[in-house]
């Protein structure tokens, strides 16, 4: 099985295709990466800059290369002893008329052969045998009066289109639109019962019927077209007509309280896939199954697998279609306690978890209460996060996912298997949205009953929890809480519920949390972080410790993840914030001036002064993560401030939303940071220095998280781009292009330095300080050693090293494996460290331990004689990794 020593993350677009990548190969050779961790390679959107809006799994995207292309590639990288982590997406595809399958259905209904392809409910009271397309600026009849909406005949025959949108028109609908164009019945007559006859045929052959159809009839193609415009002037038959088809038109808002189709989170254009049908899986992964077969892929990670009916099912069938070698690891966002299901035959996550660990840990808990206190004083609405949690995921689930919370309940009753006929269906639908809110995690993992102590004490905390909140409901919730319960009454019923409803908590918790609590409650929003927690900010070494400790015990193969496409800012954004924990007494002091010489910027918008403290506060401190490194003001680092505060005050929806934005309370925040960022105005003056000193110390902490994720138990994951300073912000700004040339260049002179000495790469990497030249040295330096001793970090012990004195001054460990040892000293509490200093500082030795030692960043030779001592180790490099030396 496939081991990486790092992955590098590369996110595939039209501006970087497989022959960009070929581009690259040497410089992340030198770089010391030895997989590619790819994003989606199908067919998807045109103009996708991610790919996970997938329209054909078994084609490689033409916008980013082709399979002959792959396969040069592949042959390029395994002479180079590179191998390829591939990102899939089981769970949904696009809503485009280049998705094929979904636009049969849309023809052909439930009886295309792909009907049971999609998660659609076809037998919904309000849309029996359609599926509802939410892509409407107003209501149909609205649409059409408008002339927006209107029928077209192409070479794909009738269609209902919509802007650039082309939806199909059913074939039952071709003899009235046939006779409304004034054909003669005798001159298509035949040819169109031929073509009826084929409607319930297999793909391929319809397409041929329907295409032989449409070419008989081109020789009265000027007849038809001027039909159809008598058509599109007859608004009552168009109205008809689209109401006809195998689906729905409507206005994209009516989808916050009707909808039959599954979605990805509450994205209409992602329709998601019943990949638990062994038919839908085997078509889905033909190509998947292709590209480990010829050797161009040794590994998947599995995307959104929350999302999934059955998860556990879903990894048995994947392992059982690759064999037990291929590397798999799946997107699963875990909580701080929340352990990898035991059910799940994979080799670990994609590392969310890590990112938490790691944020943890250099984040100083004395201060962070500090700055809770200080942000409770004047935010005093946001002061507990579990409240807000729960408020917004309900709030949530009623503005925007009533239809799902509907069509929950209507599988409840309709499964008969709720006790207690006294209770009142309101308040039965009541209680299961109380319940969906207070899930505490993404989702349990329930395939048969009993079910497990883990899953049942999560299910039983969450419904306390829905009791404690709504008290008048506890009948309700009792009735729902018997369906988790051993009994063998209606298991099966039991079980189809439970799956369902497992579905979609994981999406209210993405939307809920994530993509709202996450902008809204900021003490610290360094923490607002997919798989941390901001109401724990900070933990001890000691408990870091345990963490890896129990990492290597039970995925030693997840990958350390500190910076990804979903993530909220750069890894290097991240730590400065952190820095706050440790300079709280001047933060608090600077915050509390720049509300003072800033509020005549401020300016009155309904009953408010926009923006408000809440806002104000997050938009401090993420002019701290986002400061450019040379400490400039630009347009360019301007305006992406502005896309990105704009998008936070709409993603907390609590003045503004994605979907009705307040103009008027962005504005007056818009115009806010341009008055923060005039040159005249004392601001700018006040928080440069300030950002200045942040970061002398985030500087160390971003090679400390680079030292740490690629020596800790798990495989180390690099972001396109993150070798150097990454000071992005949410996507799409973490997906702006990479300046590989600028990335090469460097590399080059680190090289030439090395070759002289060691010496001269450290003065190089001191003198490239600004662009992330010490960033790359500490990056290539350990990964070139991690690629050579490998095993070590894989199969080696993970030893805890206990300090003296100053515990919370040093996270220090040790990999070892037979007679090979490392070492890692990584200093933290800096501000305090750097009055202090390192004295008597030192670290006891395990007996075992060798007694000579070299510092792979430094060359240095120390020798231990069974301590430690810290007080010169970091004198020409502000962190350490030893190796046994002999």
């Amino acid at each position: 099985m496939l081991h990486p020593s790092s992955t590098y993350r590369i996110q595939f677009n039209k501006n970087f295709t497989f022959k960009n990548l070929a581009s690259i190969i040497d410089y992340l050779e030198e770089l010391g990466i030895s997989t590619i961790y790819a994003s989606p390679v199908f067919k998807a959107m045109n103009g996708s800059d991610h790919g996970y809006d997938v329209v054909n799994p078994n084609i490689i995207n033409d916008e980013i290369g082709s399979l002959e292309e792959l396969r040069i590639l592949s042959t390029i990288l395994k002479k180079k002893g590179f191998s390829w982590i591939q990102d899939i997406v089981p769970n949904h595809m696009s809503v485009i008329d280049t998705n094929y399958r979904l636009w049969d259905v849309l023809e052909r209904g439930r009886s295309s052969t792909y009907g049971n392809y999609f998660d659609i409910d076809w037998d919904h009271p309000k849309l029996k045998d359609r599926i509802m397309l939410p892509f409407l600026e107003a209501n149909l009849q609205k649409c059409i009066e408008a002339k927006k909406v209107v029928l077209c005949f192409a070479e794909n025959g009738f269609e209902i289109c919509y802007y650039e949108n082309h939806y199909p028109v059913k074939a039952d609908s071709y003899e009235l639109l046939l006779s409304q164009c004034g054909l003669e019945k005798g001159t298509y007559e035949e040819d169109l019962e031929e073509f009826l006859a084929g409607k319930h045929a297999d793909y391929k052959s319809w397409q041929e019927k329907k295409r032989q159809f449409i070419e008989k009839l081109s020789c009265v193609k000027e007849k038809i077209e001027d039909g159809v415009k008598q058509i599109n002037n007859n608004k009552d038959l168009l109205l008809r007509l689209a109401n006809d088809q195998f689906y729905k038109l409507e206005w994209y808002e009516e989808s916050d309280r009707i909808m039959n189709y599954r979605r990805f989170f509450t994205i209409n254009s992602l329709i998601c896939v019943r990949i638990e049908d062994e038919s839908v899986f085997n078509d889905y992964h033909q190509l998947i199954k292709q590209l480990y077969d010829e050797g161009l892929i040794q590994g998947l990670r599995i995307d959104h697998i929350d999302g999934l009916k059955n998860p556990a099912g879903y990894i048995k069938r994947l392992r059982n279609l690759l064999g037990k070698d291929c590397y798999i690891i799946a997107e699963k966002i875990l909580e701080i306690k929340e352990q990898l299901p035991e059910s799940f035959d994979l080799e670990g996550t994609s590392g969310y978890e890590f990112l938490s660990y790691i944020n943890q840990v250099l984040t100083d808990m004395k201060g962070s209460e500090e700055l809770v206190s200080f942000y409770n004083q004047h935010a005093p609405d946001f002061q507990n996060y579990y409240d807000i949690v729960f408020d917004r995921k309900f709030s949530f689930l009623e503005k925007y996912m009533r239809g799902e919370w509907d069509n929950l309940m209507r599988l409840l009753i309709s499964l008969n298997i709720i006790e207690g006929r006294s209770i009142k269906e309101e308040e039965l639908h009541r209680a299961l949205g109380t319940f969906m809110a207070a899930f505490p995690l993404y989702r349990v993992y329930i395939d048969q009953f009993p079910i497990d102590d883990i899953s049942r004490e999560i299910v039983s905390k969450a419904f306390e929890d829905a009791e404690n909140r709504a008290s008048h409901l506890k009948p309700a919730l009792h009735a729902l809480r018997k369906l988790f319960d051993d009994h063998n009454e209606k298991q099966a019923e039991r079980l189809q519920f439970i799956q369902r409803l497992m579905q979609f908590t994981g999406p209210l918790a993405a939307k809920g949390v994530e993509d709202t609590t996450f902008y809204l409650y900021n003490p610290l929003i360094s923490h607002n972080e997919v798989g941390d927690l901001p109401c724990v900010l900070g933990i001890s070494v000691n408990n870091f410790h345990e963490k890896m400790q129990q990492r290597h015990q039970a995925n030693p193969l997840s990958l350390n993840s500190t910076s990804t496409h979903d993530t909220k800012r750069g890894e290097d954004a991240r730590v400065r914030i952190n820095v706050l924990s440790e300079l709280t007494n001047e933060w608090t002091a600077l915050v509390t001036h720049w509300q003072q010489i800033n509020a005549p910027f401020k300016r009155r918008v309904k009953e408010v002064q926009a923006p408000v403290f809440n806002d104000e506060y997050f938009l401090y401190q993420s002019i701290v993560g986002g400061f450019p490194e040379d400490l400039s003001t630009n347009d360019e680092s301007k305006d992406r401030l502005k896309w990105f505060y704009t998008k936070a005050l709409r993603e907390s929806k609590y003045f503004s939303t994605p979907s009705r934005p307040d103009d008027d309370y962005e504005k007056a925040c818009m115009e806010f940071i341009d008055a923060l960022f005039d040159p005249s105005h004392a601001f700018l003056s006040s928080i440069i220095p300030f950002v200045r000193k942040v970061k002398l110390y985030a500087e160390v902490y971003s090679l400390s998280q680079v030292v740490i994720k690629s020596t800790a138990p798990g495989i180390p994951d690099f972001y396109q781009g993150s070798e150097l300073w990454d000071l992005s912000y949410v996507d799409p700004d973490n997906r702006r292009h990479v300046n590989y040339d600028l990335r090469k260049n460097l590399m080059n002179e680190l090289i030439q330095n090395e070759k002289r000495s060691l010496q001269d790469a450290l003065c190089w990497s001191q003198n490239k300080l600004l662009v992330g030249g010490q960033k790359m040295f500490t990056t290539r330096t350990i990964l070139q050693y991690r690629k050579a001793n490998n095993a070590l970090f894989i199969e080696g012990d993970y030893i805890p090293l206990e300090i003296e004195a100053g515990k919370r001054k040093v996270i220090a460990y040790a990999r070892k494996k037979d007679d090979k040892w490392v070492i890692v000293v990584i200093p933290t509490g800096l501000v305090a460290a750097q009055k202090t200093g390192w004295e008597e500082i030192s670290i006891p030795m395990p007996a075992d331990a060798p007694k000579q030692w070299r510092n792979i960043f430094t060359g240095e030779i120390i020798n231990t004689n069974g301590q430690l001592e810290l007080k010169d180790i970091f004198n020409q490099f502000p962190v350490a990794v030893f190796e046994s030396y002999h």
